[in-house]
């Protein structure tokens, strides 16, 4: 018998309910009729790094020590991106295994490279690449691709040249993938529990937001499978959440770009992109070309970094990672949608820096969109919402109005700039669950991301660790897991490992589901 946690990135009610109503989703709809359903709260800002390790840790980011896809070392004033070494945490399917409970984990962003406990079967999600590992144990490869053919990380297509038409057909070939691979793991290894993570979901709703026909073919071929995990025999319970939820663009606020407005981020002249640019040679150009040519991989594989990243956009805009930041003159820069980090060398003194973020912090509160709409539901010391020693930790956490997004990218106006998504995240999400030893209840359940790792270890019947900051949410049990009390078991903080990741495959992914210009 096996648990399955069935994670959907950035599914919302908003579009599964009309859907169920209109009797276009029985499964889900039999989810809901027969277990119990709630809203699941996400991290701040809710973002696939951390949110996704939010969940499988139970911990905020100040333990885990990310807060967004790339990280800011203030004594070298230098930016990376982030990947599964960089947190500071086991995950609760180490724990299941230290237990000897057998795991299995499918697809899930933050697992790349893949690096859980021995006994633990992991596929790694984006930005995880077929070209390089991406199995833990790396002998798994061969029998998944035997038992899941063409199985494949990231879809076949360039995404921002993909027909709506050829973006669904490849997501419901990706959706059927997931499912095959958790269903072999609980058949053909015997796992306890599978997480399967269905992350297309996220780019199809991004980029087809004003399309809902096709996304709701893209949720009536996942309905399709979890039909199957629903009807059998050997599914013991399903956890269905998402890792935040998701809302219509309302206005893009280019937030590096009014720090540099600002006199705050300085950055200089880019003598390279602007030749490039000049020749009319840009990314998107070069994009399409090579992969017309079919040489995506030999590209990314010999040309050097440094020269893929001068080449412009089309756009004119530029990812703040990408730019000639001035660093002795700069005060303060965003890494995304919400973390924001002050520098160290602007400032003489502890309180001088101090009295800036203060400043800093107000002039957010204070700003509004065109239209009136405050751009900031509010602004946040990380100290007030996270936990433990928050390495590497944001001067400022901005969380900004639903329907506001706010990426990275500098170039172009403060306001009213139109990129490649139509819809952001928002910091609600979706939960649902059914089974044995779950609750059937009309009455909608309340918990967090934080909450679900120590839910799912104490209906498992292993003990929590006791460094997590979520709680057992009861209310969502029932029979002997509801009756029993929390086993606590030794904390799962750890220290960061070797980092394996090519940041190549990292930026390119990133660049190609639109996180960074």
């Amino acid at each position: 018998m096996t648990v399955y946690v069935v994670g959907l990135d950035g599914a919302d009610w908003s579009l599964l309910r009309r859907w169920m109503d209109e009797g276009a989703l029985p499964a889900f709809e039999r989810l809901c009729a027969e277990g119990v359903t709630g809203d699941l709260r996400s991290t701040l800002p809710p973002i696939t790094f951390p949110a996704w390790k939010c969940y499988s840790t139970g911990k905020t980011p100040g333990k885990l020590g990310v807060y967004e896809w790339f990280s800011f070392d203030r004594e070298r004033c230098e930016i990376a991106t982030n990947d599964s070494s960089d947190f500071r945490s086991r995950e609760y399917w180490d724990v299941l295994a230290d237990a000897d409970r057998d795991a299995a984990v499918v697809n899930m962003p933050t697992t790349h490279p893949p690096r859980t406990a021995d006994g633990v079967l992991t596929v790694a999600g984006s930005p995880a690449s077929e070209r390089g590992e991406f199995t833990s144990p790396e002998s798994l490869k061969p029998d998944l691709l035997d038992a899941v053919p063409s199985y494949r990380v990231k879809p076949n297509l360039v995404l921002g040249e993909a027909s709506p038409d050829e973006l669904v057909t490849e997501a419901r070939t990706l959706v059927d993938q997931r499912f095959d691979a958790a269903e072999w793991f609980a058949a053909e290894r015997d796992r306890d529990l599978v997480h399967l993570t269905v992350f297309i979901t996220d780019t199809v709703q991004h980029r087809l937001w004003d399309r809902p026909g096709h996304i709701r073919r893209l949720y009536e071929r996942i309905d399709d499978r979890l039909g199957e995990l629903l009807d059998d025999e050997g599914t013991e319970a399903v956890f269905l959440m998402s890792d935040h939820g998701f809302v219509e663009i309302d206005e893009t606020f280019l937030v590096n770009q009014w720090l540099a407005n600002r006199g705050d981020l300085v950055v200089g002249e880019d003598s390279s992109r602007t030749v490039l640019s000049s020749l009319g040679l840009t990314e998107e150009r070069l994009k399409r070309l090579v992969d017309r040519l079919g040489l995506v991989n030999l590209a990314q594989a010999v040309v050097p970094e440094s020269i893929q990243r001068r080449v412009p956009n089309e756009s004119g805009r530029l990812s703040v990672q990408d730019a000639p930041v001035d660093w002795e003159q700069t005060k303060a820069i965003s890494l995304g949608r919400g973390p924001v980090y002050v520098n160290d060398r602007a400032f003489d003194s502890d309180s001088s820096k101090a009295a800036y973020v203060e400043e800093l912090a107000t002039a957010f509160e204070s700003l509004e969109t065109p239209d009136g709409t405050p751009v900031a539901a509010a602004v946040h010391d990380p100290g007030d919402i996270y936990t433990g020693e928050m390495a590497l930790a944001p001067d400022l956490v901005v969380e900004y109005t639903t329907g506001v997004d706010a990426p990275e990218s500098l170039g172009g106006e403060v306001f009213g700039e139109r990129l490649e998504w139509l819809a952001t995240h928002r910091h609600t999400g979706v939960f649902a669950a059914w089974g044995e030893d779950v609750a059937e209840r009309d009455e909608a359940a309340e918990l967090s991301l934080y909450d679900l790792a120590p839910t799912i270890l104490h209906r498992l019947g292993v003990a929590v660790p006791e460094d997590v900051d979520g709680d057992v949410a009861f209310d969502v049990l029932a029979g002997d897991a509801a009756a029993r009390d929390v086993e606590v078991g030794p904390a799962t903080a750890t220290g960061t490992g070797d980092r394996r990741a090519d940041q190549r495959d990292v930026e390119e992914t990133l660049k190609d589901l639109g996180y960074v210009e």
